[in-house]
């Protein structure tokens, strides 16, 4: 089985049975979901978390909407 999420710079921090932390070649972590179907693991990207620079704001998208908390 291979899992090909990370490009080119990135590199796996942690892996779990629940997610896999990849920290991304600009700095950022994304936390990514997985999920076991059977004998097989599949990623969930809809639900990837990224952990980004910033003053301790949290951000998510709903269709064209942004809903932001502080």
């Amino acid at each position: 089985m291979t899992i090909d999420i990370l490009k080119k710079g990135d590199h796996v921090i942690s892996v779990t049975s629940d997610f896999i932390a990849v920290e991304r070649k600009n700095g950022e972590v994304d936390i990514i979901p997985l999920s076991k179907d059977g004998a097989t693991f599949r990623i969930d990207p809809e639900n990837i978390v990224t952990i980004g620079y910033g003053d301790n704001i949290v951000q998510t998208q709903s269709g064209d909407v942004t809903i932001t908390t502080f």
